[in-house]
């Protein structure tokens, strides 16, 4: 299975930790955006080169799960991995998110997007779960 994933730049170490478990299980990272060289984007060139690899990474997921708080550029991946039709999962250590106030996106509503509750390691075992045998 092959999975994308997103959040603020500021909580990277949450990306690596849920990438391990899911690498652990025979999963495929399609855009390790931790490992790219981040000084580039002080450039246009640069930014570019970041947006064509993120684009390619949420393009070859199967799986694109939302980890937040997210950061402006994961709204964008959220909009292009439903646009896609990719199966997401948007991620928060409680409902703060999941409720019909100004915290919420009407897109985290789709029937396509899965909204999931709890630490990072008990929602990646739920994806785990949920996906088996795909």
């Amino acid at each position: 299975m092959n999975f994308y994933i997103s959040l603020r730049l500021s909580n990277i170490d949450k990306v690596r930790h849920a990438a391990s478990l899911l690498k652990a299980s025979g999963w495929t990272h399609t855009g390790d955006w931790t490992s790219f060289d981040l000084s580039a984007g002080e450039s246009p060139d640069g930014l570019r080169i970041i947006g064509e690899r993120e684009f390619e990474g949420v393009k070859a997921a199967d799986v694109v799960i939302i980890i937040t708080p997210q950061g402006r550029g994961t709204h964008i991946e959220l909009g292009m991995a439903i646009a896609l039709g990719k199966r997401v999962y948007i991620c928060h250590a409680d409902d703060l998110y999941f409720k019909c106030d100004d915290n919420t996106c009407a897109f985290y509503w789709l029937p396509q997007v899965k909204q999931l509750t709890g630490e990072i390691d008990t929602v990646i075992e739920g994806i785990l779960r949920e996906n088996k045998g795909r």
